[in-house]
């Protein structure tokens, strides 16, 4: 008998410590904790600062990355685009020179001569969102992260950088006629290519005079 509660106490000991070093957290607040300690701020701001400038200056020129892709699509694409996820979504830093040809209040047609025509492209100058700056740099790898909060600050802080430092002084000073050399992000959907009106996200901005 008094074996059979020296066994019953042994197994409500053995109970009890597993219970008390076993505890369970709402999924959302382990996410929360892991996302605290990342400063989307700091970590845009380096990459702005000092790894960006590189890839803006090896930006492919836009009637090159064309040529490329009526050659060989994928090839191209693979080789002179980027995308974090899976899908039909590319992201390409491009280099141009272009004419200002009608200015609206959130973006400017421009004009863009290629062989013997030319093509329209809208250089959007207030509306700067979505991921294209962040995914055609190129320069973040979806691996370093755990939750796509951190993704989602890094493009945000990168589009503030585009909004406050390459696009006032540029709005005031623009004018129709105005010759522009750039390099900017745009988006490449490659089930249905089409280089002509595409929307330009600028990220070096130079009013040629």
């Amino acid at each position: 008998m008094k074996s059979i509660i020296k066994y019953i106490l042994l197994v409500l000991a053995i109970g009890l410590v597993g219970y008390n070093s076993v505890y369970l957290k709402k999924l959302s607040s382990v996410k929360k904790t892991t996302g605290e300690n990342f400063d989307a701020v700091t970590y845009s701001k380096k990459l702005w600062d000092e790894k960006l400038p590189a890839r803006l200056d090896s930006a492919i020129e836009i009637t090159d990355l064309i040529r490329a892709v009526e050659a060989n699509p994928a090839s191209a694409l693979d080789h002179y685009s980027n995308a974090l996820g899976i899908g039909n979504y590319r992201y390409s830093l491009v280099k141009l020179t272009a004419i200002a040809g009608v200015i609206n209040e959130d973006e400017i047609v421009l004009q863009i001569a290629h062989s013997d025509s030319l093509l329209i492209a809208r250089l959007a100058t207030e509306f700067i969102y979505g991921n294209a700056v962040r995914d055609a740099s190129g320069l973040v790898d979806i691996k370093d992260f755990t939750n796509t909060t951190d993704l989602n600050n890094i493009s945000e802080e990168l589009n503030k950088a585009v909004r406050a430092t390459v696009l006032p002084s540029f709005k005031q000073k623009i004018k129709q006629g105005d010759k522009i050399e750039m390099v900017a992000a745009t988006e490449l959907n490659k089930a249905h290519i089409n280089f002509n009106n595409l929307e330009l996200i600028p990220v070096r901005l130079r009013i040629v005079q």
